[in-house]
């Protein structure tokens, strides 16, 4: 029994890799650590505004998602 050649030519065409989508914390994720930014903040009376506490946040789960490997 022979093979069709569409059978035989999409089991030899190599499989591309999945591109995963890059990991993004959740919107509760960068709130809570933004709150406890904020908190730490005030209580050492340093400057700052709720909007940069958000970008530090996002930018900490970022670099712990990195450093754990979990780049999904």
């Amino acid at each position: 029994m022979k093979k069709s050649a569409k059978t035989a030519a999409t089991k030899a065409a190599p499989k591309r890799p999945r591109r995963s989508k890059p990991y993004e914390p959740s919107d509760a994720d960068i709130r809570l650590r933004a709150y406890f930014i904020a908190e730490r903040r005030v209580q050492m009376a340093l400057q700052g505004d709720p909007a940069k506490d958000w970008l530090e946040a996002r930018r900490q789960l970022l670099e712990e998602a990195a450093s754990q490997g979990n780049r999904f």
